[in-house]
């Protein structure tokens, strides 16, 4: 048998979030959610295929948010 590696995060005390409901917590689109996820802006995980999050991390991504997010605009893309 086999160890697991032992992780330093807290248990998971309540139920985790999707993709929608952490967008709607935040008051974003799933879209520029996925765009921070890329960054490494946000942290999250996929389970079974479909992002989760907890509740603290979208807490701690919103404390750490600069007050004029940075984000390309739709008619900016490529420049």
């Amino acid at each position: 048998m086999e160890k697991q590696a032992k992780v330093d995060s807290p248990p998971i005390g309540e139920r985790l979030l999707t993709l929608k409901e952490a967008a709607e917590v935040l008051r974003l689109s799933p879209r520029t959610l996925r765009v921070y996820l890329r960054r490494g802006e946000l942290e999250g995980r996929i389970i079974g295929g479909r992002w989760r999050f907890r509740r603290a991390e979208l807490d701690a991504f919103f404390a750490n948010a600069a007050r004029n997010w940075d984000f390309v605009g739709k008619h900016e893309h490529g420049k």
